[in-house]
């Protein structure tokens, strides 16, 4: 089967959606699949993938905007002769999906990464949509597919409630297990000039408003106050770098927080397997990845069991989850494991025996090549019609005329 990837994100990008997309192509290809992946980011020297046009942002020069052009696109698609269309992001790259899905009568399968709700926030006023039209945004793009992949059964449950009425899968992302087997690369410590009597707590993950990251630099500086030996390393980069720096500068613990900004997927890695405990407070995941793969890597998580990660996670499996954005809750359960060795090995045990057990990527890519093959066995329903003249006009009726 030729499956053809259209997405906005991409490796070497650092995110959810870009993770996924990766991981799914690699073990989609090792089961003899043909996977293409369209996108304004790639790596260099990866087979199968091929990238659109983009402008680059200036505030995040790591991220693009696809403007893709429709007629090269639909050249290479017939000329790879791909089977099913599959779209990762509702927008530039999502559009450009249901034209060739619509031009090319091919089934369309888009996968709901994120709660589009809850970043309603990066769009300007007085631009900024209400979250009833999100909502209606995200129930007519879902109905122009043949089907929605959700990584939780509580996203499918919020499409439910969207009026989303196209087959659903629940279907999450899985964790490549093997990456965190391999010998270890560099010393995380010699790198930042971490003493080797310092407990290191690690967050990786956009710096930004809705990864809660003020709330883990404000419980790190209370841990800190109980805990001397203790560094934060916050991995990632986005809009609110600054804010935060400024936090921990206020909270006079500057010199015990370590900001990264962006880093290589496979440096990542390194900081996962060396480090004494994750902190993770953001309450807007759809799946959260980065927690599973720190329970892979060994790494106990202390995080707020909310949307994703309370689906993703069984608290005392591995990980010590919160009901509620408490900071000195949060802060105790990190001092439970970093005073506990014992403690922390049990739950670093627990944490990869949970991940090799239900998240398995292998088990994840064989789902998703089952959905592939029922959807487009069963995509000779009638097809949607794409009609952009229709669509903006739809739109602007929303109020969405920033899309």
């Amino acid at each position: 089967m030729n499956i053809g990837m259209m997405t906005d994100t991409y490796i070497p990008q650092i995110n959810g959606v870009a993770t996924s997309v990766n991981l799914f192509k690699r073990y989609l290809e090792s089961m003899g699949e043909r996977v293409y992946v369209f996108s304004p980011m790639i790596p260099k020297n990866e087979s199968g993938t091929f990238k659109v046009n983009g402008l680059r942002f200036l505030w995040e020069p790591q991220h693009r905007l696809a403007i893709p052009i429709s007629h090269k696109i639909f050249k290479l698609s017939t000329k790879l002769k791909i089977d099913v269309v599959h779209s990762h992001a509702p927008f530039s790259m999502g559009f450009q999906a249901l034209r060739i899905s619509e031009k090319l009568g091919l089934p369309h399968i888009h996968t709901y990464h994120t709660l589009l709700t809850e970043y309603r926030h990066y769009i300007p006023f007085p631009f900024r949509p209400t979250e009833n039209a999100v909502r209606e945004f995200s129930s007519w793009f879902c109905n122009s597919t043949d089907a929605v992949i959700a990584p939780t059964g509580k996203i499918k449950d919020e499409l439910l409630g969207y009026g989303v009425e196209v087959p659903i899968y629940v279907l999450p992302t899985g964790i490549d297990v093997e990456n965190f087997r391999r010998p270890l690369k560099f010393s995380i410590r010699k790198r930042h000039s971490i003493s080797e009597n310092d407990h290191v707590i690690l967050f990786v993950g956009r710096i930004a408003k809705e990864k809660n990251v003020d709330f883990v630099v404000k419980a790190f500086a209370l841990l800190h106050e109980k805990l001397k030996n203790t560094t934060l390393i916050m991995i990632g980069d986005g809009p609110e770098m600054k804010e935060v720096s400024h936090l921990a500068s206020h909270l006079n613990i500057s010199d015990h927080v370590v900001m990264t900004g962006y880093m290589p997927r496979n440096e990542i890695v390194e900081y996962y397997r060396q480090s004494d405990v994750f902190a993770f407070a953001s309450v807007t995941e759809t799946q959260g990845l980065v927690v599973l793969e720190a329970l892979a890597a060994g790494l106990p998580v202390v995080a707020v069991a909310k949307e994703g990660v309370a689906d993703a996670l069984k608290d005392g499996v591995g990980c010590s989850l919160i009901d509620t954005v408490q900071l000195k809750d949060f802060v105790d359960r990190l001092l439970k494991i970093l005073r506990n060795p014992e403690f922390s090995m049990k739950m670093s045990n627990d944490g990869i025996n949970y991940v090799l057990e239900h998240w398995s990527m292998n088990t994840m890519a064989r789902r998703l090549d089952e959905i592939y093959k029922e959807v487009v066995k069963s995509s000779k329903r009638r097809r949607k019609k794409y009609d952009s003249q229709s669509f903006f006009a739809y739109l602007h009726r929303l109020g969405l005329r920033v899309f």
